[in-house]
């Protein structure tokens, strides 16, 4: 497979949001219809229950919105992922950029309309909003800074990521045979902006979502026979072997030894230095 670099400009034209649903509850629960949104919105509904194509209509206060309904019994995001590519893989125009958020996110949609503001000001390939210090994360750097924009990162969680559409698409085929996203948003991505050039990534400090629901795909085994963690090193595994094959060059930079290689060690002053700073600021927190 050859991968080509993508445009310096995003494909200009309309963005879209895929929000996951479980085709049983209210749809956008956890979304706040605070305005009209700048976007096209895909309500994602993983139970497979109901029709494709279907516009549902929701009404929350004083606002209604449109939603095109896409729905696939899936295990977990992964085959969201390998849905979404399939939904677009006859556009004849893709999105500027494809939002993909959990159903457990509590967001605006005021919030989302700015985030896609400031990556379009700041010019960005891949983005997210960041999280709520209350919320159940896995990676910490994920929560908000106070006083920042847009803070640059190698890559984003794929708890609510914004690609940009033709980038997506260059993903898409990858997506075939992974029931979780996990390795999507660490290795393959941040591979594929790389050899497309599309190499800006930041998170959205301005903007942040609260996820109150704990992450379980790691307790599971999936349909393939992997767990999550075994998919990732599946995932990392094959952007490995794809690299050395075809861009051997790159196997010797700074980068891939950052993304593929290091691993976070902690020496035994920075761990006595968290145990203490987490009972500090949870002090803090309940202080008036």
């Amino acid at each position: 497979m050859t991968i080509q670099k993508l445009p310096n400009t995003r494909p200009q034209g309309k963005v879209v949001v895929l929000i996951s649903w479980d085709g049983k509850s209210q749809p956008l629960f956890c979304a706040h219809i605070d305005c009209l949104p700048n976007f096209d919105l895909i309500l994602f509904d993983y139970s497979g229950k109901s029709k494709s194509k279907e516009v549902k209509v929701i009404q929350q206060g004083a606002y209604t919105i449109n939603a095109e309904v896409v729905s696939e019994c899936t295990e977990c995001k992964g085959d969201i992922f390998q849905a979404l590519g399939k939904h677009f893989i006859n556009a004849k125009e893709l999105p500027e950029y494809i939002g993909v958020l959990d159903d457990d996110i509590v967001i605006a949609v005021s919030d989302i309309n700015r985030a896609i503001h400031c990556a379009k000001v700041k010019n960005l390939d891949v983005f997210s909003p960041t999280l709520t210090h209350d919320s159940e994360f896995s990676h910490r750097w994920m929560l908000q800074q106070p006083h920042i924009l847009v803070r640059e990162v190698d890559w984003v969680e794929v708890m609510m990521p914004f690609y940009r559409g033709d980038l997506l698409m260059v993903a898409a085929p990858f997506f075939t045979g992974f029931s979780t996203s996990w390795g999507f948003d660490k290795f393959l991505f941040p591979m594929l902006q790389k050899l497309t050039g599309a190499t800006r990534c930041g998170l959205i400090d301005a903007v942040a979502g609260s996820h109150f629901r704990p992450v379980t795909s790691q307790t599971k085994t999936y349909k393939n026979g992997l767990t999550a963690s075994q998919e990732m090193a599946e995932m990392k595994k094959i952007c490995i072997d794809f690299l050395h094959k075809n861009h051997a060059d790159l196997t010797k930079t700074k980068w891939f030894d950052r993304l593929f290689i290091q691993k976070n060690v902690y020496t035994r002053t920075q761990k006595n230095i968290y145990r203490i700073g987490r009972p500090i600021k949870q002090w803090l927190a309940r202080s008036t």
